[in-house]
């Protein structure tokens, strides 16, 4: 081989692994330009498939939760009622008797005020003219006052015998009804753990909510990973909400329980 013919076989050679060298380098620039889009398509597909796979149970729990929340209601609404008629009986519970005494009671009371007014009037004059030294207007008023004594105690007396008569039925009442609040006293506990809790559900309500409405927003903007994400987390609200809403439930079968309870012991 000639100097001329090895100077070109050279340059060839040379000519040859540039070639190879510049395709390699293309080749990794478009790589390297599209792999942040490969990885993105990845997650999306990613992403569609964590919908396709919780699409179900999604479905599935949000029925669930509405037939539970319906069924929490209406016992709820059960109880209230239930609630509402049992201390309507406690309070008839000799109503007409305490009623009537009641009333007798007042009656006395009006119908001897004038004659006892005038009783304590006399007693403060007889105490002001002794004060002032008047001893003739003091006997006088004293005269006065002793002929009143006889009648302003005895109607002291009866006014004492009318209000113990209605202090004793209304014990008597109260013993009767005791059984029956006594049974009724847990309820006004669960009430508040209910109240307490209907506010960490309405909490959990409201991040589902917001959940929702990202969810509905990315289905629109065709964006599977933000939807995927959103749905997630109403997923995980819709579990708390639940558990919390079972919680409620097991209290209002035990108000239930209770209403039972003192409707048995309801005076006869």
């Amino acid at each position: 081989m000639n100097k001329r013919t090895g100077v070109n076989s050279a340059r060839l050679c040379g000519t040859g692994f540039y070639s190879r060298w510049l395709v390699w380098a293309i080749l990794l620039a478009l790589w390297a330009g599209h792999a942040p889009q490969a990885a993105a398509a990845t997650d999306w597909d990613s992403s569609l498939d964590e919908i396709h796979a919780l699409y179900n149970d999604y479905t599935v729990l949000q029925m669930t939760l509405k037939s539970e929340n319906q069924r929490t209601g209406a016992l709820r609404k059960q109880n209230n009622t239930g609630l509402a008629a049992i201390n309507l009986k406690l309070q008839a519970t000799d109503a007409s008797l305490l009623s009537r005494l009641k009333s007798e009671a007042a009656a006395m009371k009006v119908k001897h005020a004038p004659l006892l007014e005038e009783y304590s009037s006399l007693s403060k004059q007889i105490a002001a003219a002794r004060k002032a030294g008047n001893l003739k207007s003091a006997t006088l008023l004293e005269i006065k006052r002793n002929r009143l004594k006889a009648a302003a105690a005895a109607a002291r007396a009866e006014m004492k015998t009318k209000i113990a008569l209605l202090a004793a039925a209304r014990a008597q009442a109260a013993a009767k009804i005791k059984p029956a609040k006594d049974a009724l006293a847990p309820i006004a506990d669960l009430k508040k753990q209910i109240t307490v809790q209907n506010k960490a559900i309405n909490a959990a309500q409201t991040e589902r909510a917001k959940a929702d409405k990202r969810y509905k927003a990315a289905i629109q903007a065709g964006d599977a990973v933000a939807a995927a994400a959103a749905m997630k987390l109403s997923f995980t609200k819709m579990g708390e909400i639940r558990t919390l809403g079972q919680m409620n439930y097991s209290w209002e079968q035990k108000i239930a329980l209770a209403l039972r309870a003192a409707e048995s012991k309801l005076p006869k």
